[in-house]
């Protein structure tokens, strides 16, 4: 009876650690639903965070370990530096996400999470790291695809070198005598990149105990995620010219690469198992039935972050449904913009258009710079394109026709006419609690070649 009674005290003091930190998890989920959509739209249904499914999993799995090893220690009293952390994390996210900047707000989510386990748990570097692993989920990880597939277009123009087969490359283009390849953003190898990132920073925390080792184990693992991308285009190219572009692989070849890449998945296991042997290193997760935690949470700390989460969180300030895509009936020319409020048509007529698109104060995704915008009407093709500091204006054609966009980006009643710029004063009008943005959009016909179309037209009808 007594050694039931002893087993289940250790059961609670060994897991309560675990709990409590998927209980944060949670809370500040519920309290940052809107941030919480835009991670599930844009990570765990993107096919390159495919393994996001697998980083909570993770992520609980490394706490359980460090919390085995006696490391995961309740603060008994609140700690001054934990305290500043955790107050500017709630602070920079209430202004990122007033400034709908994506990547800010998902970056400091992270941030938030991490100095809200440092704020409850004796901080160390372990700790950090497991809280931090939920990098590998968010999806910012995108603004690496166009150099990584310059990279890629300039290995693999050298790896064709050194073969018989003559090849001609144009900026993402490798042409060769049997056809023409792309080496497009899902061909910059990030996926084995991230993946190679994830399962060597796993593999580092389990078995490596020195800075060294593990800075040289994630560097191989770079380098072989790169290495393992030029290898499958080089060879898709050769491929492509021995069957004058016939074979299966020219349009199915996203598993070709994951059959290059699983060998070396496995050398990488085995050159880690031999760095951790040569320090004679064991896993951490088997060492430690005997370390417990035994101290228990302070309800004061657990009182307090509550309440700095819940002046953070974005549920209650922001809504998270989106709008779809807005449409004119009345107006024939007219760009692609998401998630507007309202639309204001100031002009319309064959000649001109005038557009002022009104986007909500509540809602992540409802922004001037949403990603899938696209200000060029359908059918018509960019000539040119001249960003000003208040406006920037795109040159277009269709046939014969020629016609010129104006666009401004306005918040606060400042235009500006590059998204960058606009993007920088959209936090600096968060930091006052002021998110109401415009975006006007112009329509203008060249009227000298509407005239020279129309008496065109009238000569062919006589």
């Amino acid at each position: 009876m007594n050694i039931k009674k002893i087993n289940s005290n250790i059961f609670k003091h060994n897991f309560s650690p675990v709990i409590l930190i998927l209980a944060i998890t949670i809370l500040i989920a519920l309290l940052n639903i809107p941030i919480m959509q835009t991670l599930w739209r844009y990570s765990f249904d993107d096919g390159t965070y495919s393994h996001a499914y697998l980083i909570p999993l993770i992520v609980a799995y490394l706490f359980y370990v460090i919390n085995n090893n006696g490391e995961l220690k309740y603060r008994e009293t609140i700690s001054l530096p934990a305290s500043v952390l955790l107050i500017i994390s709630a602070y920079i996210l209430f202004v990122t996400s007033t400034a709908q900047i994506s990547l800010l707000y998902w970056l400091t989510i992270l941030l938030l999470f991490c100095s809200s386990i440092i704020f409850v748990f004796n901080a160390n570097i372990k700790i950090a790291a497991a809280a931090s692993y939920f990098i590998f989920l968010l999806p910012v990880w995108g603004i690496l695809t166009i150099p990584l597939q310059n990279l890629s277009v300039f290995a693999a123009q050298t790896l064709m070198g050194f073969t018989t087969i003559p090849v001609f490359v144009e900026e993402q283009f490798v042409h060769i005598p049997s056809g023409v390849f792309e080496i497009a953003g899902g061909c910059s190898g990030l996926r084995y990149l991230l993946t190679s990132l994830a399962i060597s920073t796993l593999f580092s925390f389990l078995y490596f105990r020195t800075i060294k080792n593990t800075a040289i184990f994630i560097s191989v693992a770079i380098l072989g995620a790169l290495l393992t991308n030029w290898l499958r285009i080089s060879a898709l190219i050769i491929i492509g010219h021995q069957t004058e572009m016939t074979s299966d692989l020219m349009t199915d070849h996203n598993m070709f690469g994951w059959y290059i890449y699983i060998p070396f998945m496995f050398l990488l296991f085995k050159f880690g198992g031999y760095l951790a042997d040569k320090e004679n290193n064991k896993p951490i997760a088997s060492d430690s039935s005997a370390k417990l935690q035994l101290n228990t949470p302070n309800g004061q700390l657990g009182v307090v972050l509550f309440i700095i989460l819940l002046f953070s969180s974005t549920s209650l300030q922001m809504s998270a449904t989106t709008e779809p895509e807005t449409k004119l009936k009345n107006v024939l020319v007219q760009p692609i913009i998401y998630h507007a409020s309202t639309v204001e048509v100031i002009t319309n007529s064959s000649i001109k258009t005038q557009l002022i698109y009104n986007f909500s104060e509540s809602n992540l995704e409802s922004k001037p710079t949403f990603y899938e915008n696209n200000f060029i009407p359908k059918n018509w093709l960019v000539v040119s394109k001249v960003i000003s500091n208040e406006e920037q204006v795109i040159k277009i054609t269709k046939g014969l026709k020629t016609a010129t966009i104006t666009v401004s980006y306005e918040i606060s009643e400042l235009k500006f006419g590059s998204s960058s710029r606009f993007k920088l004063e959209r936090l600096k009008q968060a930091l006052l609690g002021k998110r109401k943005t415009k975006l006007h959009w112009q329509f203008q016909l060249n009227t000298i070649n509407a005239q020279a179309i129309n008496s065109h037209t009238k000569k062919v009808l006589l």
